[in-house]
């Protein structure tokens, strides 16, 4: 059973009443019953085992039998910057990249980017890829899901962003193996890991990742699909903090 998200607004002493949609998911897709067990985070990094007392239409009540902080994370944050994949890629790419454990998820658009987000309906495609992310931080027991962010153009990105490691997946070019790169080590630092589309980054936008003090990074001599390449890429580095294996 996924350890569900929770607002601490929801807990009174020491019962709790979820209503909204959380409420209706456990109620009719789960069927959560009376008796049954539960475990829900909140916004503090707070998880609690509860036992259902009532499960109405309207609301779930429960009562809450133990309490216990989350572990101190002394390892960097991390953001994916991915370009927008085509189909039911990017969907996935969230996903994975919410069960391995990032912060923030940042669409991009790229020259190259086959997928350009209508404005009518970012909105609508945002809510769902955070839902997915929370879905997938949910199943995979994390301590917060991550933030997805509306969609932004590349060159804007790499003109403005910020982070005390930005890290380019460049395929052909005179990188260093992600494997040996040097990372950040402290929890108040962010690594951003930047994935482009399947048609590759244009030259003047590897040019100006580059002048932004982006470093392209390689994931060996092969040529990945760039869903595979966005989960190997967090996956080598989550390894190399500690959180994987």
């Amino acid at each position: 059973m996924p350890a569900f998200f929770i607002s601490s607004a929801e807990i009174r002493g020491t019962e709790l009443t979820l209503a909204g949609e959380l409420c209706h998911h456990l109620r009719a897709s789960l069927r959560i019953k009376p008796g049954e067990i539960l475990r829900l985070t909140d916004e503090h990094r707070q998880r609690y085992q509860v036992r259902v007392s009532a499960v109405t239409t309207q609301a779930l009540t429960a009562e809450i039998l133990t309490c216990r902080p989350g572990p101190t994370d002394t390892a960097p944050r991390i953001l994916l910057a991915q370009v927008v994949l085509k189909g039911d890629h990017m969907d996935w790419v969230v996903q994975k990249a919410s069960e391995l454990g990032v912060r923030t998820i940042l669409p991009l658009t790229s020259r190259y980017g086959v997928v350009r987000p209508q404005p009518e309906r970012v909105a609508a495609q945002v809510a769902r890829w955070q839902r997915i992310a929370t879905e997938a931080a949910q199943q995979s027991e994390q301590w917060q899901p991550p933030q997805v962010l509306e969609p932004m153009e590349s060159r804007r990105f790499f003109s403005s962003h910020e982070a005390t490691a930005a890290l380019l997946l460049a395929e052909r070019q005179d990188t260093t193996g992600l494997a040996v790169v040097p990372l950040p080590t402290h929890s108040t630092d962010t690594i951003t890991v930047i994935v482009g589309p399947e048609g590759g980054w244009a030259e003047e936008e590897l040019s100006q990742a580059i002048e932004r003090e982006c470093r392209p990074v390689s994931l060996g001599e092969h040529i990945l699909r760039a869903d595979t390449a966005a989960v190997t890429a967090l996956s080598i580095v989550q390894s190399r903090l500690g959180r994987l294996g």
